[in-house]
């Protein structure tokens, strides 16, 4: 069996161990992929854990990783081969076999976000934006400096799956911008899948403006775009939309028109002033159908990937480029999606359903529910669903992430480490 195979020195118990738990998923797909191969230096299941691993235990290199950790691993790899697997081709399809695989199964284990709005029932909704790194240590020089490596991800926005789209053309930009990465991409790729008939939506910062571009995809491919406006576009309104002043999810909004744009399409404009702390957003749209405030709404959420990148950054402690090559560079990012989703899944399958609950985050997060509806006060008795939701858990937590480095090198059983993680929860 695939599992037995696992890098970590597994527990033979009666019960399984975190390590087993976690990984789980992983290897169920594993078992099935179309890339997998007999590799007896280094198996695809031994490959696969390490890396998690990696990104999941801070380290300044991968040198010092395996120095760190190898007492750990039952059969750690050489130096040498451990960094020559990162430049195949072939497992980097595998892993990116495996992130497909996982992403869809996201929507059978996690509610969806916005099935309190029946008019997003047939549009899949996403948000993208880059993430930069800082280069690896043998990238080349370029007169006398080494660039960031970047790479641009996606979110679905309905049960918070995160996913890589592309890496940056770092050999013929030093700092690729967005639209010209996401016109490299095919439809295909910005549709996710998504059969036709079915609406896309992409929320995108104001990297990702381009009218022109955004009228061939919405006319050729049904993807819309949802962005904030910049400061210096004109605005030059050629019509008002009516819209129901009556729906909640419309609070606040002052304006929803349509505009002239100096590339000859118009695009949908919608005002919203924050009622908590006054701030005017002004954003922009291809999409011309859902209630303006959904649109805020939408472009409110977006923040989830930045909370990604958060973790990415702050809890992975992944801030610098594993190796010089294009395919170790995705292999990287593919890794980063892996192990977040991993855990996304684990907190959900393994955790929650454990009834381990975080008892100091839920009791902080209902404080500021009650300081919202406090503020909105008389002005605003009914505080939407959209609101509250922006209140919802979007990190990791640092502790159950701090835990799970301590279990993968441990032989407890499972049941007994989460006892640990509840006293955790409950006192630190």
């Amino acid at each position: 069996m695939v599992k037995k195979i696992l890098i970590m020195a597994l527990p033979s118990l009666s019960q399984p161990s975190v390590a087993h738990q976690f990984f789980g998923p992983m290897f169920d797909l594993l078992s099935s992929s179309t890339h997998s191969r007999s590799c007896p230096s280094l198996p695809d299941a031994s490959w696969l854990s390490l890396l998690v691993a990696r990104i999941l235990f801070p380290g300044t290199s991968g040198r010092a990783f395996l120095q760190e950790h190898a007492s750990f691993f039952a059969s750690p790899p050489a130096l040498g081969l451990f960094f020559e697997s990162l430049k195949s081709s072939r497992r980097l399809a595998l892993l990116r076999e495996i992130n497909a695989h996982l992403q869809d199964s996201l929507p059978f284990l996690f509610p969806d976000r916005f099935v309190d709005y029946p008019c997003l029932r047939d549009f899949d909704v996403y948000a993208g934006d880059g993430h930069w790194h800082g280069a690896a240590a043998h990238d080349p020089l370029s007169n006398g400096t080494k660039f960031a490596t970047g790479h641009f991800y996606g979110i679905n926005l309905r049960h918070g799956g995160v996913f890589h789209l592309a890496a940056a053309d770092f050999l013929h930009r030093h700092k690729e911008h967005d639209m010209r990465a996401l016109k490299r991409l095919a439809v295909d790729s910005l549709r996710r899948g998504a059969p036709k008939g079915r609406k896309v939506i992409w929320v995108w910062d104001k990297a990702g403006i381009d009218f022109r571009q955004w009228y061939q995809w919405k006319q050729s491919a049904g993807v819309y775009f949802i962005s904030r406006a910049k400061e210096n576009m004109n605005r030059e309104v050629i019509a008002e939309k009516a819209w129901d002043k009556s729906d909640p999810i419309n609070l606040c909004v002052q304006d929803d028109v349509l505009v002239a744009t100096s590339q000859g399409v118009s695009v949908r404009w919608v005002r919203y002033r924050d009622p908590l702390d006054g701030e005017l957003f002004e954003l922009i749209t291809s999409e011309m159908t859902l209630p303006p405030g959904l649109i805020v709404h939408l472009y409110r959420v977006r923040w989830d990937i930045e909370k990604a990148f958060d973790d990415f950054k702050n809890k992975f402690f992944e801030k610098k480029s594993w190796a010089s090559s294009p395919v170790a560079k995705a292999v990287h990012a593919q890794f980063l999606c892996l192990a977040h989703t991993l855990l996304k899944i684990f907190d959900k399958t393994v955790v929650e359903a454990s009834g381990v609950e975080n008892v100091a985050e839920n009791a902080r997060r209902n404080k500021r529910i009650d300081k919202l509806e406090a503020q909105l006060g008389q002005s605003h008795p009914i505080v939407p669903t959209a609101l509250r939701n922006l209140l919802r858990c979007t990190q990791h937590s640092v502790k159950l992430i701090r835990w799970l480095r301590s279990c993968l090198l441990r032989s407890t059983s499972c049941e007994q480490s989460l006892n640990e993680l509840r006293t955790s929860y409950a006192t630190l």
